[in-house]
């Protein structure tokens, strides 16, 4: 076996670098595995590597990060005009880490043994069009209150994963609804809206249950939708629910599961994706079925 070992320094609490030496780098020795190391300098960084190398030397992707790191790597692949899509194993040094999450995958040690005994899991990835581009999310794509969220946690990022509770608060406390139209399927609505997040997987943050039901095969994506009918302090009541998933019992709280989702705003809007600030309303999101290999 041959890997292609992602590193990104910064992810985090900093960790990545000394993980890899004290836990992957004898790992890959001990089973006597190649590895190449490539280690990131700037955002974006990890796609930019990902689309340009010559993969066909490889077996495998190993990745040292979080979401952001993830989300480079799965769009470098998806990207690539030869195609090659190789199995992509994630050791969580991140922040966030919300796709281990589902996986049960906290412990770094335990993530490379099993990464390391190469069995593969396919996973639905979520396609999103701008009217510029094109954007592959493993995770979650969120407007609204939750892009406020987002964009304030990515300022915050000194507090490490606490960063996430704080942001919602006060964002909370500032928030204002706004006027969207939807479109679920073949059905269309219009409305006031103070969140909206479609979720691939079904934690987002740190531990947050966002979307309970969401699982990463079902070809389906899970929307929550909370429109501007709620209280400053329903909100605050409400958003301890997220981390067990209580939240969607809530009969102000709309949660549906679709193959294709369309989003309209009076302004153009920027999102987030997979816990980074990027991209802009209108979209058009849709499910790919299983286009992404996990080593699981």
């Amino acid at each position: 076996m041959n890997f292609l070992v992602i590193i990104n320094p910064n992810s985090g609490k900093r960790k990545s670098i000394s993980v890899f030496k004290k836990y992957l780098k004898p790992s890959l020795e001990n089973n006597l595995f190649r590895y190449e190391i490539k280690t990131t300098t700037h955002s974006g960084h990890a796609k930019q590597i990902i689309e340009s190398i010559d993969l066909l030397k490889f077996n495998a992707i190993l990745v040292l990060g979080g979401d952001g790191t993830m989300h480079e790597v799965i769009n470098g692949l998806l990207k690539r005009k030869d195609k090659i899509n190789l199995p992509i194993g994630n050791i969580p040094t991140g922040s966030g880490n919300s796709l281990l999450y589902d996986l049960g995958k906290f412990n770094v040690k335990n993530s490379i043994n099993i990464i390391l005994k190469n069995k593969i899991r396919k996973i639905d990835i979520l396609e999103l069009s701008t009217l510029n581009e094109k954007i592959y999310s493993m995770n979650l794509i969120g407007w609204g209150m939750g892009n406020d969220i987002g964009f304030r946690a990515e300022k915050m990022r000194w507090l490490g994963p606490m960063r996430y509770n704080i942001a919602s608060l006060i964002e909370i406390l500032k928030y204002r609804g706004r006027q969207a139209t939807i479109k679920i399927d073949s059905i269309e609505y219009k409305d006031s809206y103070a969140l909206i997040t479609i979720c691939n997987t079904m934690h987002v943050g740190k531990g947050m249950k966002m979307a309970p039901n969401a699982s990463l095969n079902d070809k389906k994506m899970d929307i929550i939708m909370i429109k501007d009918n709620f209280s400053k302090l329903e909100l605050l009541k409400l958003f301890p629910q997220i981390f067990s998933g209580y939240h969607v019992k809530n009969k102000k709280v709309t949660y549906v599961q679709a193959e294709t989702f369309s989003l309209k705003t009076l302004k153009n809007d920027i999102l987030n994706i997979d816990g980074e600030i990027k991209g802009e309303t209108p979209i058009n999101i849709r499910v790919i079925p299983e286009c992404i290999k996990l080593l699981n």
